[in-house]
């Protein structure tokens, strides 16, 4: 969905000149593009030479669509600041070589990062339905994969973002807690509407009308917070260490519950959602909780209300996603996934509003 040609031949073209006016020499070794890139970026894997053959490493491109998109625009010096912030922090993700604005190389803008190797728990299938999550863990395994993940979300709330130089992630109004969650808001309801195409979605609206009138006050600091916090953007090694943390097209400031939230939002999604059963080792929401505040060193508060936020968040994504999926030829024009999906079945549920009719219809098995 990002890259017009996604021929690894001439992906490996455009970039081996791209890179060696970065490294000297430089040569691609060996250049693929998975099938399972997501909706958002399509991601191109490379080896790469340079300085004679003296010296090999291996990258990731993760590239802006260059057509229809998920995400209204796609910022990825926000992503690289964020990233190599906390890989100076000591923090598992990816350092951030280069950055490329121009969409002359590839088509649309990407970025270019060291590469982190693991397993990744897939999103279609779910690991809630099929893969290594299931087959090759135990009970007992999977706890300690959720543990290190919530872990190290943990993490990322622990850091200074303003020592990390990450001050543009604030709002132009002040980095208090409500003009950050305001400006979250805002951008969330421009988000709307944009992906709305005209339409209207009523569970959305009713999302964001039952937020309005159940904010929490809160006037704690704002952290950094990963934005798509879920295991689905982890590397996990084989000792079920976390690697890296990926994908950070929705990163920003907040209150720590709102990656908290997200992750059992998106589990719940990949569960009660489409039909599944918890695999068995999962934590329950108290033990997630209890996690948490243990690794963090700090109490959770209002987690019903972000719940919600992140019910709204994933039922906006996923109206865009219907429509993307249509103007892609994925599914038929009268496909009802836009307004009825997991994510706006599950949101009406948590605020006791009319749940969208029929079938709801989802992403998996359909891209």
């Amino acid at each position: 969905m990002a890259l017009a040609n996604t021929d690894p031949a001439e992906i490996r073209g455009a970039l081996e000149g791209w890179l060696a006016e970065r490294l000297p020499g430089a040569s691609i070794t060996d250049c693929d593009v998975p099938a399972a890139s997501g909706m958002s970026n399509l991601t191109v894997l490379f080896t790469a030479t340079w300085s004679a053959g003296t010296e090999t490493g291996q990258f990731v491109a993760r590239v802006a669509p260059a057509g229809p998109s998920v995400f209204p625009t796609y910022d990825f010096a926000r992503e690289a600041a964020v990233m190599n912030g906390l890989a100076s922090a000591g923090l598992p993700t990816p350092v951030v070589r280069w950055v490329e604005d121009s969409p002359a190389v590839l088509g649309s803008p990407f970025l270019v990062m060291e590469r982190a190797f693991g397993r990744v728990p897939a999103d279609d299938p779910p690991f809630t339905a099929a893969g290594w999550v299931l087959d090759d863990l135990t009970p007992e395994l999977r706890g300690e994969l959720c543990r290190n993940s919530i872990e190290a979300i943990a993490g990322i709330h622990s850091v200074d973002w303003r020592s990390l130089g990450l001050e543009s992630l604030a709002p132009e109004g002040g980095s208090d807690a409500a003009t950050v969650y305001h400006a979250d808001l805002a951008h969330w309801i421009g988000f709307y509407d944009w992906a709305r195409a005209g339409d209207t979605n009523p569970t959305v609206e009713a999302g964001f009308a039952w937020l309005a009138e159940h904010r929490p006050a809160d006037d704690r600091d704002p952290v950094l917070l990963w934005g798509d916090a879920r295991i689905g953007n982890q590397l996990f090694g084989d000792d079920l260490a976390v690697n890296a943390v990926l994908d950070w097209e929705m990163v920003g400031l907040g209150q720590p519950e709102a990656d908290v939230a997200w992750w059992l939002f998106i589990l719940r999604h990949h569960t009660e959602g489409i039909g599944f059963p918890v695999p068995e080792g999962f934590p329950s929401r108290d033990e997630v909780v209890a996690t948490y505040e243990k690794a963090a060193g700090r109490a959770l508060e209002h987690l019903d209300f972000y719940e919600v936020w992140a019910a709204v968040r994933l039922a906006v994504i996923m109206h865009r996603a219907g429509n993307l999926m249509i103007e892609l030829g994925l599914l038929p024009p009268d496909a009802p996934m836009k307004l009825n999906n997991p994510a706006s079945q599950l949101l009406a549920g948590l605020i006791g509003a009319p749940a969208p009719g029929g079938e709801a219809q989802s992403f998996i098995g359909n891209r």
